[in-house]
């Protein structure tokens, strides 16, 4: 390239900005070979502003100066920035457009001179310091940071600054561009304490379903720390299932780029609890694509449990009302017992009843299971609901692995109802279910527990009294004929009595009278017990009716 045709005063520098070859135009400013010529925006050579332009070529750089009239739109550009420029060689200020002087809210000519670290928070002094000394030695910007700085007028407001090393007419210095952040940062302390402090749990993912973000309510509800799952997939803390479903809809709202609303999900919690959350997901879309996912979610766990207990009770209602009809209208303990099995075994995972004869320790009767082992009986929770005549409940897992019973026990919970009426235990009512079985939901199968004890011991009962008629009808009919018995030897002796003499006669007489006298007592008691068993008929006849 021949420099020398260029119009414009034309150096070029080596790696070490020094000048290895200059026109002649550049010549007359001064310039010459092996000089230090420090690249920046502006240069001050022979008494002038010059702007610079460069094109590097890898080892050698291409210097073009041209006078500052000549760039006048840089100058219209500073002027016009919304952002605060300022230029100070580490002492004062050099140079500041208009909106530096607004943001400090003094005129622009009482600005330029002012000491820098008369704007710079006590608190960020040194941090400042180091920033200007690393670019005075390096000589190359540093990253863009937030400062404190304190205005003239007493304000204390947060900046971005963005700096960086120039030259500024022939001198070492640094070129800062400031933008006013308080607001936006108090913005997102605002936005950060909601997040931190709102009663829903927050969670932000990215594409691949990763922890970006999470607030204080997802550390307390999943017992997780922040630190334990941010980076890590939302797969390690659903089951597979489950997980498969929260897929399918953080999915859903990727393809559609739209908000979904009332979604319902399952999760364990660190120690291993349970809960179910209710929420909605946001796509987080930047440029017209989907870049994560913004979700928050309220722990419905408890409510779920209170509308589930509540499905559960009035099915169990359900449940008692139609056995209570069956207790009023059967007289067969099978129709009765079968009848309590199969609707309770429709509110829980499965139940049986066995009837007892507490004397001789042995089962009488059972339901509810194709064989019944005595040994039930031994297993922890049935012995001591029948020595305690009280309700026992054992969770999935309390029972010791030696028990009879920890087939039934290991991953159900098991509630044991002794069936007790007038201090005597009849038999057992055991149910198992999967979920726990709320303390109304105990108060409720306790009474049904009572009344289907009331209804055994009635019917038993009328069992005796139906066996008690029937015996009285058999003895009154024994009587009858006994008493016919009994007269026709009486007559056959009176008769016999004429063969004896007046003397012998009279004592087998009087012996027949009085024997005659306790047949018309005997008769007297028949028509009584007669009277009795016409009454009983009359009530077994009424009940048998009102069935």
């Amino acid at each position: 390239m021949d420099i020398n045709k260029l119009p414009d005063p034309t150096i070029i520098v080596n790696q070490d900005n020094r000048i290895i070859k200059l026109n002649d135009r550049a010549k007359e400013l001064g310039l010459d070979v092996g000089m230090l010529f420090e690249i920046s925006y502006e240069v001050e050579v022979g008494g002038e502003i010059y702007s610079v332009s460069f094109t590097d070529l890898g080892e050698e750089k291409v210097i073009v100066l041209r006078k500052v009239a000549e760039s006048d739109f840089y100058r219209t550009l500073f002027e016009l920035s919304p952002d605060a420029i300022i230029i100070h060689d580490g002492q004062k200020i050099l140079f500041a457009n208009k909106r530096a002087a607004e943001v400090a809210g003094i005129p622009l000519e009482r600005l330029i001179g002012m000491p820098v670290f008369n704007f710079i928070h006590p608190e960020y002094v040194n941090f400042v310091a180091e920033r200007m000394k690393k670019m005075f030695q390096e000589k190359k910007p540093v990253p863009p940071a937030i400062e404190k700085f304190i205005l003239p007028d007493g304000r204390e407001v947060f900046v971005e600054v963005s700096a960086s090393y120039i030259t500024y007419k022939g001198r070492p210095a640094i070129l800062l561009v400031i933008r006013n952040v308080t607001e936006k940062l108090e913005m997102e302390k605002r936005y950060r304490e909601f997040f931190e402090n709102t009663l829903d749990m927050i969670i932000v993912t990215d594409l691949k379903g990763n922890f970006v973000e999470v607030n204080r309510e997802f550390e307390r509800i999943s017992g997780y720390r922040k630190e334990e799952v941010i980076g890590k997939n939302f797969r390690e803390f659903f089951s597979e299932d489950e997980a498969e479903n929260v897929f399918r809809m953080y999915n859903k709202a990727f393809k559609e780029k739209r908000p979904l609303y009332g979604l319902e999900f399952r999760f364990k919690t660190k120690y291993g609890v349970e809960k179910v959350v209710e929420g909605n997901v946001r796509p987080l879309v930047k440029n017209g694509k989907v870049t994560g996912f913004l979700a928050n979610f309220k722990d419905v766990t408890e409510r779920k449990r209170l509308e589930e207990e509540l499905l559960r009770t009035n099915k169990l209602l359900r449940t008692i009302n139609a056995i209570n009809e069956v207790i009023v209208r059967v007289k067969s303990l099978d129709e009765l017992l079968t009848t309590v099995i199969r609707e309770v075994s429709s509110y829980c995972t499965f139940a049986w009843i066995a009837l007892i004869d507490k004397e001789e320790e042995r089962i009488v009767k059972s339901f509810g299971m194709e064989s019944f082992d005595e040994k039930l009986l031994n297993g922890v929770c049935v012995a001591e609901a029948l020595k305690n005549q009280r309700t026992v409940i054992k969770l999935a897992g309390e029972h010791p692995k030696n028990c009879v019973n920890w087939a039934e026990h290991e991953k159900l919970n098991a509630y044991i109802f002794p069936l007790t009426h007038r201090n005597r235990v009849l038999g057992i009512l055991a149910i198992y279910s999967d979920f726990r079985i709320s303390e109304e939901e105990i108060r409720l199968l306790q009474t049904l527990a009572d009344d289907v004890a009331f209804a055994i011991d009635a019917i038993r009962l009328e069992r005796a009294r139906q066996e008690s008629l029937r015996q009285i009808e058999k003895n009154i009919e024994q009587f009858a004929i006994l008493v016919d018995k009994i007269r026709n030897p009486l007559a056959v002796i009176t008769g016999f009595a004429d063969l004896f003499g007046n003397m012998e006669k009279d004592k087998i007489l009087e012996q027949v009278r009085k024997i005659e006298e306790i047949i018309e007592q005997l008769e007297a008691g028949w028509l009584e017990s007669e009277d009795v068993r016409r009454l009983l008929r009359g009530f077994r006849d009424e009940e048998d009716t009102a069935g």
